[in-house]
């Protein structure tokens, strides 16, 4: 069988070329836009994503909203005291009032229980008592009766250089624990307008720092109010940590005061 004859691209194109103007190709119509609009009309529309249309964005704007909520909050005093009640420490209730408290309350008797020793008083409270590493063994261990839920102990440190004397405990620093996750509401601290109360932390835990004018404290046990522990109250920095709140009252700073606390739980 004979070979064919090669065609190269440029005869091929030009005979391509001579048949086209014999067999005109018919006029094709423009299909661009019928297309387009067939496309638009099968294809349902894309809602618009909006703010709240979105999970995540929802999130965020909650969470900007209570951060601005809360900012404002804290600086209405009605409000922050709402708050301190609301976030309190387990056994710790902070009020506001409006009127200044009495300038001074005679230290007659702490009213802090029977005096033992440490040994005793681990035996009596269902905790385990911290003693701040800072300050040493106690110079009086008091164990609280009145069947508070738990127990309660107070350890007593008289003044000694860099730890004045405190004018409504006639001690340097009183440190108390007790379960306050047994009994919420056992202790109510009374701020007047003089009275500061700041949120800190204690080793993670948190914790309120009170200073400024003294402040009244009421006990509370089974609902009923323990008058004679009203008193007044110097300084003191409290904080909860695994149900045991923690109590200390003293003349010293909040840097002082959160140092001694470094050396508890």
């Amino acid at each position: 069988m004979a070979d064919l004859p090669r065609v190269t691209d440029l005869e091929l194109e030009g005979a391509l070329r001579s048949l086209g103007s014999r067999y005109p190709y018919p006029p094709t119509p423009n299909l661009t836009m019928p297309v387009r609009t067939r496309i638009v009309a099968q294809v349902p529309p894309v809602p618009r994503r909006t703010l709240w249309g979105d999970p995540r964005r929802l999130a965020l704007a909650a969470a900007l909203l209570l951060a601005l909520v809360g900012a404002a909050a804290l600086a209405i005093p009605g409000a922050r005291n709402a708050i301190a009640h609301f976030f309190h420490v387990q056994g710790v209730i902070v009020n506001r009032v409006p009127s200044p408290l009495p300038s001074s309350s005679p230290v007659t008797s702490l009213d802090l229980g029977r005096r033992t020793t440490m040994e005793d008083a681990q035996s009596s409270v269902k905790f385990a008592i911290a003693v701040p590493s800072g300050l040493g063994p106690p110079d009086a261990v008091y164990v609280a009766g009145g069947g508070i839920p738990g127990g309660e102990v107070a350890l007593a440190y008289q003044p000694r250089p860099g730890i004045p004397l405190v004018r409504q405990t006639g001690l340097g620093v009183l440190i108390t624990e007790f379960r306050g996750d047994l009994i919420p509401e056992f202790l109510t601290k009374e701020l007047g307008p003089g009275t500061t109360l700041t949120e800190t932390r204690v080793n993670g835990d948190p914790a309120w720092w009170i200073a400024g004018e003294p402040h009244a404290i009421i006990v509370q046990v089974g609902g009923n109010d323990q008058s004679e522990t009203l008193r007044l109250a110097a300084n003191t920095l409290v904080w909860e940590h695994k149900g045991v709140t923690y109590r200390i009252e003293s003349a010293l700073s909040q840097t002082e005061a959160q140092r001694i606390a470094s050396g508890l739980p």
